[in-house]
């Protein structure tokens, strides 16, 4: 029942966000426009694609050693002859989080994005990519902030006077009142399109546990509820869900998710994730489970996770951010039902 009235709830919303956005504008500078850039090799939308030019873009967070403070953003380096991404990135990356997180009306700094989590998202019904600051922690514990995109890459000024809207932490809190300590895009996994993406979060305490819960959009930026605990278990067939990190992405195939565990590190692909409502206040992920490693980056640091189709062969590939600045590619090949896939590192880039 909830998957009708969803929808008609997305009916009365669908108009006012259409209008609220077009009367935004850049600003920031738009970044250059790549002369003879060839036809991308996917058509169609492609996910993280900030300036529409067909391959996916990296989106971090500073704040620490190797990255100022603020949201960097680095555009995918296109190949030549095939037109599809090679998982490098041009560098330096760009700061577009100059002017704050639009929250706190302080003096607009870009530390305040330090400890936050930003993910890209269609999260205004638009066509661009936009932008959630996600705090685990700190002041604005389990709320964040909704930035709309430009489609050039950069985002809006959010003390501007549109292109914002908070998440209230209330409607991510579990039933013990814990916040999630990690957020991701869901995507419309649940088959319920109410033109913006759903979220997806790991969300627990010690005393009664982990898991992962699922947010569905109402079809309004920043609308999240009823949320509904999943009862999937780890990739390992544990309940250790503070153990792991998770990445999602979309591609032909559905919504995908790569979790990570540091400690062990195991590395996991959830391909074509769907959620089913239980109708008991519950849901279930159904998906088809990879691993694509063991031994991963065991016990490193990565201080951002990005999981999108870097080279458009329809595969979930990777991302790693370092807190020294670098970034480095994971290009996942040759996926396998009975043994581990093969994983090829890109010679890693300095941000900063």
């Amino acid at each position: 029942m909830r998957h009708l009235s969803a929808r008609r709830r997305l009916l009365s919303w669908a108009a006012p966000v259409t209008l609220a956005l077009t009367a935004l504008g850049p600003a920031f500078p738009a970044h250059a426009a790549a002369a003879g850039t060839p036809t991308p090799a996917v058509v169609g939308p492609v996910d993280k694609d900030l300036n529409g030019d067909g391959v996916p873009d990296l989106v971090t967070v500073g704040g620490t050693a190797g990255l100022g403070s603020g949201v960097w953003t680095a555009r995918g380096r296109v190949n030549a002859t095939t037109g599809a991404g090679t998982g490098r990135v041009k560098v330096p990356a760009v700061n577009i989080g100059v002017y704050g997180n639009g929250v706190y009306g302080t003096d607009n700094p870009p530390s305040e994005f330090d400890g936050a989590q930003v993910i890209t998202g269609r999260f205004f019904g638009t066509a661009n990519q936009d932008f959630l600051a996600y705090y685990p922690s700190g002041i604005n514990t389990g709320g964040g902030s909704f930035i709309a995109g430009v489609g050039d890459g950069t985002m809006v000024n959010p003390y501007g006077g549109g292109g914002q809207v908070s998440l209230m932490s209330e409607f991510l809190a579990d039933e013990y009142g814990n916040f999630p300590i990690q957020l991701v895009n869901g995507y419309t996994a649940d088959d319920v399109d109410t033109a913006i993406p759903d979220l997806i979060g790991i969300v627990g305490d010690e005393t009664n546990g982990y898991r992962v819960n699922y947010y569905p959009n109402i079809g309004a930026p920043g609308l999240y509820f009823p949320r509904l605990p999943l009862n999937n278990a780890t990739p390992t067939g544990g309940s250790d869900w503070q153990n792991w990190t998770l990445a999602s992405t979309e591609l032909a195939s559905g919504a995908a998710l790569v979790l990570r565990n540091a400690t062990s590190g195991d590395l996991y692909l959830w391909q074509g994730v769907t959620m089913t409502d239980n109708g008991d206040g519950t849901g279930t992920l159904a998906y088809t489970q990879y691993q694509l490693a063991s031994g991963w980056n065991t016990g490193v640091a990565i201080s951002g996770l990005t999981a999108a189709d870097l080279n458009a062969d329809g595969v979930a590939d990777l991302w790693a951010v370092f807190p020294d600045g670098t970034v480095r590619a994971y290009l996942i090949l040759k996926l396998s039902a009975t043994g581990t896939a093969k994983v090829r590192a890109i010679q890693a880039q300095q941000l900063g």
